[in-house]
């Protein structure tokens, strides 16, 4: 080329005419990989003239070609053999004054590998761009340059099927020429000869499942079949057969099959049938094979990592009308958050509904944040599984703003659970610790050998009413009251041979002179650097030793309180048998036990059988989890023969020692209850059944929002909507425009009226465009926890139609009326007029007078009948 760039294979370029042609599935597919791999936005198969370069495929630019003085890639097939990477050509003097760089789409970062023809002639690059500064790992790099052969690859096929069209008659000398051609693109061959079976193929098919020509031989459709993956032999089997049964010109698929040292080759298959009998049989099937295996490696390995990452990897787009989306979701969604990638990615509003509804709002607006500043996004909130946990979950992402006005972030959501609930614990410790010693109401002392203070935390002042410092050198026996002096001794001088001891309670000196009741522990930290000292943990237990006197008395009250209860109170020993049950048990189920007596005996007894190893079940939750309440339901065996149904609360007690030694339960009789539930039941779904099968379109729509809640059939069927649709829609997607100031009006008086009942006759809007006028009936109702509405319509557009009709004819039948109220009376009464005075003065009359007179009535009489007619015509009319 004159501009001094590198060898441009024109001739090359020309002969696999490509230029300007539409874009291709496996082209596409290969820029799209590409730009996964190398993580960027925008990715190019480009193909260079003399005067242009232009896009073959294009993923994420939708500019099909650029002038030459434009291009990058003119720039990388200098060096044919080696990627150009440009990490910010905005630096580069090359580019930065490039209009691809100073406007949009404003690339920064490019990589492209040239793409060479067979024979030495650059045709274009398979490159990468973005709008930031980037690096490229090593194995980004080798696979770019893995996906530049197979764009190369896949020209020469290209090239080869054009040239297989056109050899015509000349069959063996072209299948020669495209043996040379496939060996020297290293693509397997192979042709079968189907009334034989015998399958011929060159050495690089055999030589890309590890074998030589002569290992194969004799090869035959049946070898070809042992050499197949088996999971994958029937669907290659199919696309063969649909050739053969001329249903498909030719296959083409990535199919896998057995190496000779047993590990999986992924090959590109790609086959025809090339010769038909004149019955229309086929004879000859040819096709190639060429190994994708590095490249289905890292398609595969990518996969696999991102589905071994303890969270979420995906895509999240979102709109610039607000709408988002989650797109190309990892596995990993399944334990994130309890839900499929595939149902994610349908309806992303499964995650949302998992927040709270300020956690939501929070969420929401750091994205919002990060797309407004295109700022990078990272941000922690509790998750609600479907599972009943809360999970703690981190998110980061990067945006990119599209030319559409979308914005999209490549993003990684973790599971930080873990770490959350140990950031918690840490800091519950740490507070909890300052508590203890600082505000605590225990009071903390560090003594030394001799019982001498060296440390007394501030909360003696509280505790005893006298401040640390009055302690700091004192001993503390001049504290201790005289009586209790030699048993808190005793104590002390085994703590020589035991690392922590509790002393029996002994009463200590009061900053006002009384003496209040002490329970301490000391530990023995002499050999700890840090400590250097005894110990002791002393808590007031004065207003325990007071109260627990008063305790001993009151557990006859208590007793009596139990016995009077209306619920059942138990107790059982860890074997299930009774050590306690109050009156109200024995009076409903004393009746099992011969003669009443039910302690000791086994609490099982009362149970039915069908729930024994539910009890058991629980029980043992109980006994792994001390002190925590369970509820169950019990039937239990009723004195009348029947079953009653009970609710009971259970939770397991240790001992000193903290071992599980017994079990106490409270319970009540919900039989009732759960009949009266269970009839709710029935009659929500009475009421179900009759929204849904009711043969007037009827629907349920969110007071707040105007969103379709729940729609029955009649109403999909006469509207037109599918179900799915009408979920995603509002009331205003069913008005006309002209409309919607009307329905506003009427939702904000629903709101502010307070009955709940209304109707009306309003203008509606069916999928298909037509407009109908419906009766409204509506009612206030509660749904899924949210106020809402419950509406059935009526249409009434016919029936409007036949009254506006109706009110048109009464209009000309008023007019008729009108016509012979005020039109026939005039002439008629000069009719009459006329022959009354002919009858009683005709004789006196003359000739001439008779005449004017008949004429007079003649005249009238054609005034009644033009009259006459005027009626009939307006009645036609009506008619």
């Amino acid at each position: 080329m004159a501009n001094g760039f590198g060898n441009i294979g024109l001739n090359d370029l020309k002969s696999l005419q490509l230029l300007d042609t539409l874009p291709e599935k496996e082209y596409d597919d290969i820029s799209s990989l590409a730009a996964l791999i190398c993580n960027t936005p925008f990715s190019l198969i480009s193909l260079l003239t003399d005067t242009r370069q232009f896009f073959k495929s294009r993923h994420g630019l939708s500019i099909s070609e650029t002038p030459l003085e434009h291009s990058f890639c003119v720039y990388a097939v200098n060096e044919p053999d080696n990627i150009l990477v440009v990490e910010d050509v905005r630096k580069d003097k090359r580019f930065k004054n490039n209009p691809l760089v100073k406007c949009e789409p404003e690339i920064v970062f490019y990589a492209g590998m040239p793409l060479v023809s067979s024979h030495g002639n650059a045709l274009g690059t398979l490159c990468v761009l973005d709008k930031k500064p980037r690096k490229l790992e090593p194995k980004q790099l080798e696979a770019l340059k893995s996906l530049a052969n197979q764009v190369v690859h896949l020209f020469e096929l290209r090239k080869n099927r054009m040239e297989l069209k056109a050899i015509g008659d000349n069959l063996s000398l072209e299948t020669l020429r495209l043996n040379n051609i496939m060996n020297a693109t290293r693509v397997g061959t192979w042709e079968w000869d189907i009334p034989s079976g015998k399958v011929t193929i060159n050495e690089r098919w055999a030589e890309m499942l590890g074998y030589t020509l002569e290992e194969l031989e004799p090869f035959s459709f049946d070898s070809f079949q042992t050499l197949l993956y088996p999971k994958d032999a029937e669907a290659i089997n199919e696309n063969v057969r649909a050739c053969l049964e001329r249903k498909s010109d030719f296959y083409e698929g990535e199919f896998r099959f057995l190496h000779k040292n047993g590990f999986i080759v992924w090959i590109h298959d790609l086959g025809k049938v090339v010769n038909w009998a004149a019955d229309g049989q086929p004879l000859l099937m040819a096709g190639t094979h060429t190994d994708i295996t590095e490249r289905k490696n890292t398609e595969i390995q990518f996969k696999t990592i991102s589905d071994n990452i303890p969270g979420a990897v995906f895509r999240y787009k979102r709109h610039a009308d607000g709408k988002d989306e989650v797109q190309l979701l990892s596995n990993g969604a399944k334990n994130l958050w309890g839900f499929s990638a595939q149902e994610v990615m349908e309806n992303n509003n499964l995650i949302w509904e998992r927040f709270e509804k300020k956690e939501l709002e929070a969420f929401l607006l750091t994205i919002q944040k990060s797309a407004e500043n295109l700022s990078f996004w990272e941000h922690e909130w509790p998750y609600y599984h479907p599972d009943g946990t809360t999970r703690w979950q981190k998110g980061t992402g990067s945006p990119l703003r599209l030319e559409n006005g979308s914005t999209i972030w490549d993003t990684v959501i973790l599971d930080i659970t873990s770490q959350k609930e140990n950031e918690l614990k840490i800091e519950k410790s740490e507070k909890r610790f300052k508590s203890l010693v600082q505000e605590g109401s225990d009071l903390i002392g560090i003594l030394d050998s001799k019982a001498n203070y060296q440390y007394v935390s501030p909360t003696s002042t509280t505790v005893l009413d006298i401040p640390p410092e009055d302690f700091i050198g004192k001993n503390a026996f001049e504290f201790i009251h005289p009586d209790d002096k030699e048993a808190v001794y005793a104590s002390i001088v085994r703590i020589k041979h035991e690392k922590q001891l509790t002393i029996k309670p002994f009463r200590f000196k009061h900053g006002d002179g009384s003496w209040r009741w002490v329970e301490t522990i000391i530990t023995n930290l002499l050999d700890d650097s840090d400590v250097g000292g005894l110990v002791a943990n002393s808590r007031d237990i004065t207003e325990r030793i007071l109260t627990e006197e008063k305790l001993k008395k009151s557990e006859a009250y208590f007793r009596s309180l139990y016995e009077s209860q209306t619920n059942y109170v138990i107790r059982t020993d860890m074997n299930g048998d009774y050590t306690y049950v109050n009156k109200k048990f024995v009076e409903e189920f004393g009746w099992i036990y011969a003669g009443g007596e039910i302690l000791g005996e086994n609490s099982m007894s009362t149970i039915s059988e069908y729930h024994h190893q539910k009890v058991k079940k629980i029980v043992s939750e109980c006994i792994s989890e001390p002190g925590k309440v369970f509820k169950i339901e019990i039937d239990k065996l009723a004195v009348n023969g029947k079953t009653a149904t009970t609710l009971w609360d259970f939770v397991c007690i240790v001992d000193a020692d903290g071992k599980p030694s017994e079990m106490q339960s409270l319970g009540l009789d919900i039989t009732d209850r759960v009949k009266f539930e269970r009839a709710l039941k029935e009659s929500e779904q009475r009421y179900s059944d009759l929204f849904h099968l009711s043969p007037q379109p009827m629907w349920v729509y969110d007071v707040d929002t105007l969103k379709f809640l729940d729609v029955n059939e009649a109403a999909i069927k006469h509207y037109g909507y599918t179900y799915r649709e009408f979920l995603n829609m509002t009331l205003r997607d069913i008005r006309p425009k002209s409309e919607i100031p009307k329905l506003e009006q009427a939702v904000n008086n629903s709101k502010s009226l307070a009955k709940s009942y209304s109707r009306g006759e309003y203008l509606h809007k069916k999928k298909n465009g037509n407009e109908i006028i419906v009766d409204i009936q509506s009612n206030i109702v509660s749904y899924q926890g949210k106020k809402a509405e419950v509406i059935l319509a009526t249409d009434i557009t016919e029936r409007y139609k036949h009254i506006q009709a109706i009110e048109k004819q009464n209009e000309k039948l008023k007019k008729i009326a009108w016509m012979q109220s005020h039109w026939v009376p005039a002439p008629l009464v000069r009719i009459m007029g006329l022959v009354d005075l002919i009858k009683s003065e005709g004789k006196l009359l003359g000739e001439e007078e008779k005449g004017q007179l008949l004429t007079h009535i003649i005249n009238s009489a054609y005034e009644l009948d033009e009259v006459i007619r005027k009626i009939v015509r307006t009645s036609q009319e009506t008619l």
